[in-house]
C-alpha cells in the first residue's frame, strides 16, 4: 500500500503565542524529523510549512532548520509550502492570494535553498482563481479535498453529505454515504487542475483518527483499522494518510479549545510524542504500508475527470465563510478592503513595476496580506479568539496603514498614468471573461464551472454572431449537451440548436 504522510506545522496557529515557539518546535517539528531520520530513514514524509513558521524555526531554532534541510537534501523528506502568513485563500483576492505565495517561496530560496514544488492549500477552501494563483507563483501540485469534489460533482454523494449551513463550521456529525474505499478519486491524482498544476485529494475518512490517537481518545488499532478500511485493494493507486497540524505530535495544539474551552492546556508538551510517533509508523510497516512523497502520489495514474469544487467549499464539509464571518473578520475585512482599494487607486499603476519604489510596494502587500492571517479571526462564537493573534493581525494591519501612507506620498509626486485605449478587435459577440486556460474544443477536460461557462459564451457567439461565427456557436452548443449528457445528466429540457 503506498500511503501520503504530510505534517502541517503553522506557527500563526490559533491560542498559539509567541512565547510558546521555541516549544512547539521542540515538541513537535523537531520530533517528526528525528523520529523519521533517525528510526525510519527508509520511509519517506512530507513536512509542510508556511514562510513564517519558517522564518520563526531559523530565528528561534537554526538547528532544527538545518536538521529539516539535511531531511530533503537525502530525499527522505518533501518539503511543502503554502500561504506566508496562513491566510484564507477563498477569503482574500487573488492578487494577495500571490502576494502571500510570492513572499513565502522567498522565504524558502532564502532560507532553504530551494523552492519547493508543492502546495498546501489552508483549510483546502476554493474559488476558482485559488488554483491559479499556487500555479502562478511556481507550485506544480497542490493539495485538494475529495468530499468537497464529491459534494460539488456526485449527486447522490451530495444529497447526503453536503453541508447546508454556511454557519455550521463543521460536518463531521451529519450523515454519511455508504462510500466504496476503492472509489478512485480517493487514490488517484487530477491533471491539469488548472494548465500545468496537478493534484491529489485528502479526505477526512482518514483526517480524524489521526488526531483521536495522538490526544490518547483512541487506541492505534483504531487508526490503522481506518488506513487499512479506506486504502482499498487498488494497488496502483495511494492514499493520504495523515494531512493533519504537526503540532499534535508532541503537544496538546489546539484540542482542548476546540473540543473543551479550556484555553490554559493549549500546546502543552507531550513528552510520549515520540514514542506514539514511532508505535504508529511501526503499525503502518506492520501493514505493509510504503509512505511516497506527495509529488510522487501526483505522477500516479490520474483519473480522467477534471477536478471540481464550488466557490467557497472547504474540507471538514463547511465553507469558507467559517473563517470570514466571525466577529474579528466582519470587523476587520472591510477596513483591509478599504486600504487595497485606495492602494489600488491611487498607486498601483504609478508604483508596480518600477526598480525604485519595489521596496515600500512589497511592505504594503506583505503587511496587508499577514493581516488577512486566519487565526487571528478563529475559531468562532461561543469560543473566543485568543488575544495574541487578535493583537498580531491589529500589527499587521497598522504596518500595512503605515506603508499605504509611503506609497501614496510616493504616487503623489509622480505624474498620472494613461488608460490603455480600447481593443478595436474586440467583436460585440464576444463573452470577455476569462473562465478557462484549457483548450474549450477538449471539452471532457473542462470541470462544470468551465463546461457551464462555455456554454453561455456560446450560445452569445450564437446570438451575436454571424456566418462562420454563428455556425461555431450552434455547433459548440450541441457539444456542449452531448457533454452534459455523456456526464449522466438526464430527464432535462434539451435545448440543442437544430439547423
Amino acid at each position: 500500500m503506498k500511503h501520503v504522510a504530510i505534517f502541517h506545522a503553522n506557527l500563526n496557529y490559533a491560542f498559539l503565542e509567541d512565547c510558546k515557539y521555541e516549544q512547539v518546535i521542540r515538541s513537535s517539528y523537531q520530533t517528526i524529523l528525528d523520529v523519521f531520520m533517525q528510526k525510519f530513514p527508509h520511509q519517506q514524509f512530507v513536512f509542510e510549512a508556511s514562510g513564517f513558521t519558517i522564518d520563526q524555526i531559523a530565528k528561534l531554532t537554526p538547528d532544527v532548520l538545518e536538521k529539516l534541510k539535511k531531511a530533503v537534501r537525502s530525499g527522505q523528506c518533501e518539503f511543502m509550502g503554502s500561504p506566508y502568513s496562513h491566510p484564507i485563500m477563498a477569503n482574500v483576492t487573488e492578487e494577495e492570494g500571490r502576494w502571500s505565495l510570492k513572499f513565502s517561496m522567498d522565504t524558502y530560496q532564502k532560507r532553504l535553498g530551494f523552492k519547493p514544488e508543492s502546495a498546501w492549500n489552508p483549510e483546502c477552501t476554493w474559488r476558482q482563481y485559488v488554483p491559479r494563483a499556487f500555479r502562478d507563483a511556481g507550485f506544480k501540485y497542490l493539495t485538494l479535498d475529495f468530499e468537497a469534489y464529491m459534494n460539488s460533482t456526485h449527486p447522490a454523494y451530495s444529497w447526503i453529505e453536503r453541508n447546508r449551513c454556511h454557519d455550521m463550521y463543521w460536518g463531521g456529525n451529519l450523515p454519511s454515504y455508504k462510500l466504496d474505499p476503492n472509489c478512485r478519486f480517493l487514490h488517484h491524482p487530477f491533471r491539469d487542475v488548472v494548465k500545468g498544476l496537478h493534484g491529489f485529494c485528502r479526505s477526512d475518512n482518514f483526517a480524524g483518527r489521526y488526531l483521536a490517537y495522538f490526544m490518547d481518545r483512541q487506541p492505534l488499532d483504531y487508526f490503522l483499522e481506518g488506513i487499512r478500511r479506506w486504502s482499498g485493494t487498488d494497488k496502483s493507486g495511494a492514499s493520504i494518510i495523515v494531512a493533519e497540524d504537526a503540532e499534535y505530535v508532541g503537544t496538546t495544539a489546539y484540542y482542548y479549545v476546540k473540543h473543551h474551552r479550556i484555553y490554559t492546556k493549549s500546546f502543552m508538551p507531550d513528552p510520549k510524542g515520540p514514542e506514539k510517533l514511532i508505535r504508529f509508523l511501526e503499525g503502518l510497516e506492520t501493514m505493509g504500508s510504503q509512505l511516497i512523497t506527495f509529488k510522487e502520489a501526483c505522477a500516479l495514474k490520474p483519473v480522467e475527470e477534471p477536478y471540481f469544487c464550488e466557490e467557497g467549499l472547504s474540507w471538514h464539509r463547511t465553507w469558507a465563510s467559517a473563517w470570514s464571518s466571525t466577529p474579528e473578520a466582519k470587523r476587520w475585512d472591510p477596513i483591509i478592503a478599504v486600504m487595497r482599494n485606495e492602494y489600488k487607486d491611487k498607486c498601483q499603476a504609478k508604483l508596480e513595476g518600477k526598480r525604485k519604489y519595489r521596496d515600500i510596494v512589497e511592505k504594503f502587500w506583505f503587511h496587508l496580506t499577514n493581516a488577512a492571517n486566519s487565526d487571528g479571526r478563529f475559531p468562532p462564537p461561543p469560543a473566543k479568539t485568543c488575544p495574541f493573534n487578535r493583537k498580531w493581525v491589529l500589527k499587521e494591519m497598522a504596518a500595512a496603514r503605515k506603508a499605504l501612507k509611503a506609497c501614496k506620498k510616493a504616487a503623489a509626486a509622480l505624474p498620472p498614468v494613461p488608460q490603455p485605449a480600447p481593443d478595436p478587435k474586440r467583436e460585440e459577440w464576444e463573452y470577455g471573461l476569462l473562465y478557462t486556460e484549457k483548450d474549450t474544443r477538449d471539452l471532457k477536460k473542462l470541470n462544470l464551472y468551465e463546461l457551464s461557462h462555455h456554454l453561455y459564451a456560446s450560445y452569445r457567439m450564437y446570438d451575436k454572431g454571424a456566418g462562420r461565427i454563428k455556425e461555431q456557436g450552434r455547433r459548440t452548443i450541441n457539444a456542449i449537451y452531448d457533454e452534459f449528457h455523456r456526464r449522466g445528466f438526464r430527464n432535462y429540457n434539451d435545448r440543442r440548436i437544430r439547423k
